[in-house]
């Protein structure tokens, strides 16, 4: 007889790819020892009935023949009782259920922070600064973390005395609360140049301590050469410096979840298969409606077009041209901008080539239509391609389609680059010909200055109102914090 054991697996693992085994063993299933506590049945009269060893141990789930005890030559019973031995067989004893196993995740992932800041006219700052004149950027925290605030603190001068002819660096962890903190974290600096490289980089490991009555604490570099920060400004004397930190949320912040059956499947590539099948009905026969615009007929699903918005629900719902003739007629757009419509309508997504020059048209398809989440995916995809030289186009857009996170997105890039801003060629155009634009511009940047001031220190005076002439012959100095925040677009 085969011996058949079964185990019962409890498993965890976290986010360290270190699994952690657990073996408990359950008692053998097909003990012999087992058969030899089993009473032997007496039988009387008849053939030998069948018993179900369930009746008698619960570890097996099928019936055991009983068989018969053997009989003389001559026909006669030996005695006269007839006694039946009970032999489970192998296949069956092989074939029990395995018990379920139970099996969990502890989710304990890193923390990722992240922080950009631009300072500008570095380039005379380090000339000028005393040691000990210091500059903050704005604090920043995770949510998941809200009692603990960062802080970039930069000493153009040096730190001390001691310093001077260096640059110091520091990243302070803070907190308001009275409990004492105690937080290891990897912090890394970077000084980016023009085309985005880090020339000046350190990586560093501190165990910041918050004690309630010192209400910070501090780790960096208090000696970094000025020969070092000097090839990082930019070509306007502006540094710009990222810094990273990585560190492990409290344990009672940790969350383990039980895994069911069915979580090994990857969803992803179901998601992605499904979305595939959808974007190939565009060439499916199974089209049921056109869209033509200036000449060109575009062939969709009436299904797709309802479900994304209701104004199409509407158009095929009632006695509609539009329902009759299964067609749309849009005239006052453009063939490329339909073609990005219908890319997001079978894909959920935007063209990978997506210039910003299309933009315009297709947030007008989004309002005409109701889609409120294409003209959300386009507003992040401008967010990212913003630059100096597109900055006033794509304001423009923002403010003619009413896209407040768009808007929102360029006043940093404004503030950073306000004299270069000044001067182009592009904003001169929108100042002729949209000077309502230009002028919201203008003091959209003026309040936001206003605003990093007052966070920054918030016992300074109000800022002298601005006119909107200034801005011509004065550049923006100071303490120009670009937190984390203001970069993400957030719809």
């Amino acid at each position: 007889m085969n011996k058949t054991e079964n185990k019962a697996v409890h498993s965890c693992r976290s986010s360290s790819n270190a699994p952690i085994w657990n073996l408990q063993e359950s008692p053998s299933t097909a003990d012999p020892s087992v058969f030899q506590r089993f009473p032997t049945l007496s039988l009387v009269y008849g053939p030998p009935p069948q018993y179900s060893l369930m009746d008698v141990h619960p570890l097996f789930a099928a019936p055991v023949d009983v068989v018969a005890p053997p009989q003389q030559a001559n026909g006669n019973n030996v005695g006269n009782n007839h006694s039946a031995e009970s032999s489970p067989s192998t296949s069956r004893a092989n074939s029990l259920k395995v018990p379920p196993s139970h099996k969990c995740i502890t989710l304990w992932e890193p923390i990722i922070l992240k922080q950009e800041w631009t300072i500008v006219n570095f380039a005379k700052a380090i000339d000028l600064a005393a040691p000990g004149v210091c500059v903050r950027s704005r604090a920043f925290c995770d949510e998941s973390m809200p009692d603990i605030h960062w802080q970039l603190c930069l000493y153009p001068g040096g730190k001390r005395e001691e310093n001077q002819n260096n640059v110091s660096l520091f990243l302070k962890m803070s907190s308001a609360t009275p409990r004492e903190y105690t937080v290891r974290a990897e912090y890394r600096f970077y000084f980016i140049d023009e085309g985005g490289i880090a020339r000046f980089s350190n990586v560093n490991v501190g165990d910041f301590k918050v004690k309630p009555q010192k209400g910070s604490h501090s780790w960096g570099l208090r000696n970094i050469p000025k020969a070092k920060v000097q090839p990082c400004l930019r070509q306007d004397g502006s540094l710009q410096i990222v810094c990273q930190i990585e560190l492990l949320p409290e344990v009672n912040r940790l969350r383990t979840l039980e895994l069911v059956a069915g979580n090994g499947i990857d969803s992803n590539a179901v998601s992605k298969s499904y979305l595939s099948n959808i974007d190939a009905m565009r060439d499916d026969e199974s089209v049921d409606c056109k869209i033509i615009c200036k000449g060109q007929e575009f062939e969709a699903h009436k299904f797709l077009l309802c479900s994304h918005s209701q104004v199409f629900k509407a158009m095929f719902k009632h006695d509609t041209i539009e329902r009759q003739e299964s067609k749309i007629n849009i005239t006052d757009t453009t063939p490329k901008a339909i073609e990005h419509m219908l890319h997001y309508l079978y894909s959920s997504k935007l063209s990978e080539v997506f210039p910003y020059e299309d933009a315009a048209d297709v947030i007008q398809l989004a309002d005409k239509y109701d889609m409120e989440p294409l003209k959300i995916l386009v507003q992040r995809r401008l967010a990212d391609q913003l630059t100096i030289s597109n900055l006033c186009d794509i304001f423009h857009i923002a403010h003619l389609h009413n896209a407040d996170q768009l808007m929102e997105s360029c006043i940093p890039v404004a503030v950073v680059n306000s004299v270069h801003l000044i001067d182009s060629e592009e904003f001169k155009a929108l100042k002729k010909h949209y000077p309502d634009v230009a002028n919201q511009l203008l003091e959209k940047v003026v309040t936001y200055k206003g605003e990093s001031n007052r966070t920054t220190n918030p016992y300074t005076p109000p800022n002298k109102r601005l006119r909107l002439n200034d801005l011509n012959r004065y550049s923006f100095n100071g303490n120009l914090n670009n937190g984390h925040h203001r970069f993400v677009f957030q719809p």
